[in-house]
């Protein structure tokens, strides 16, 4: 094709990605995922047909601390070493609030370091210990062990419950928590945490419980088998790792 054709038939690919990702892709995405699809343009292009189009990725804002007291405290095992060998599986959690009809709920996420993927989550109504015992539970599911197991979290109350800590025992992790107001120390999951809420999050949250529950589903279906990650050298999580079977279950 020459150049005219060839950019009309990149634009329309470009809508496709930009409109399947809620308008979250920038230039990087693009590139990667058209480089799935056997089509290699750079940088440059992608975002000058973006601009083209009026196409502009959302873009989130700075984190913010919030402190949790309470609890049992771990100590920082993890230190940020984000890049595990393969005898080690860690496992990161946190919880957010999300806005459904106008009151406050709470999401529980795990995700694996080793390939970044979401492995195990939780919506509920009650920010308490069973919120974060479902969602790793959900994650050990289908995980399959390694040398040595951690899970690292902030140092919430619910992360030193009695209940917790006593799930972690029976799954045969080590506990890690982050040292106190320090949020680069579980980055991981407030990277994700942003990711949800400025990608695909129905800006002033949800009318229905059930539409929150299909909202985060959507998205790590998204994430975990379409989004590329730096971390995977431009590859969604799954295709790293072995599909995640019980995801959804």
């Amino acid at each position: 094709l020459k150049t005219p054709a060839k950019h009309t038939a990149l634009s329309v690919n470009i809508k496709t990605i930009f409109v399947e990702s809620r308008s979250s892709a920038g230039k990087r995405t693009m590139k990667a995922q058209l480089a799935a699809q056997g089509i290699f343009i750079s940088l440059y292009l992608a975002a000058k047909l973006m601009k083209k189009m009026g196409l502009c990725s959302k873009q989130p804002q700075k984190w913010r601390d919030h402190s949790k007291d309470g609890g049992k405290r771990f100590d920082n095992v993890l230190d940020r070493q984000f890049t595990p060998d393969k005898e080690t599986t860690v496992l990161c959690g946190d919880t957010t609030y999300i806005k459904i009809n106008g009151l406050w709920c709470y999401l529980a996420v795990v995700i694996n370091l080793n390939n970044r993927q979401v492995v195990g989550w939780k919506l509920s109504n009650r920010h308490d210990a069973q919120l974060v015992v479902d969602a790793l539970n959900h994650a050990m599911l289908n995980l399959s062990r390694t040398e040595t197991m951690l899970f690292h979290s902030d140092q919430g109350s619910i992360y030193g419950s009695d209940l917790f800590t006593a799930c972690v025992n029976k799954h045969g992790l080590t506990q890690s928590m982050s040292r106190r107001g320090n949020c680069w120390d579980n980055a991981p999951m407030e990277r994700w945490f942003r990711s949800f809420k400025w990608e695909w999050m129905t800006r002033g949250g949800y009318r229905t419980f059930e539409s929150a529950v299909t909202g985060v589903k959507d998205y790590v279906m998204y994430y975990n088998y379409t989004r590329p990650h730096r971390y995977n050298n431009g590859l969604p999580p799954v295709f790293t790792k072995t599909t995640y079977s019980g995801l959804l279950n």
